[in-house]
């Protein structure tokens, strides 16, 4: 995570929310942050969602039909 994230999350108290984290990614896809977040936090952690930047940027419609599935099988969608 860059550090700007880092100091968010230092910053506000996020005890008792909830977090689902998602981002585009190169490769390394969410390489261990949602368990660094619930650690800096102490938030209850959803499983996130990585979609790579290849796709977010050259196939729309491949990344919005993973979003929308991550969604739906999270509950948040019907």
């Amino acid at each position: 995570m860059p550090m700007i994230v880092y100091n968010f999350l230092e910053s506000y108290d996020l005890s008792g929310k909830t977090i689902i984290p998602f981002c585009t990614h190169g490769g390394s896809g969410l390489a261990g942050t949602e368990g660094t977040i619930a650690e800096i936090t102490g938030a209850t952690m959803i499983d996130g969602l990585s979609i790579s930047g290849e796709t977010a940027q050259n196939d729309r419609e491949a990344a919005q039909q993973q979003v929308t599935e991550w969604l739906q099988e999270a509950g948040y969608l019907a």
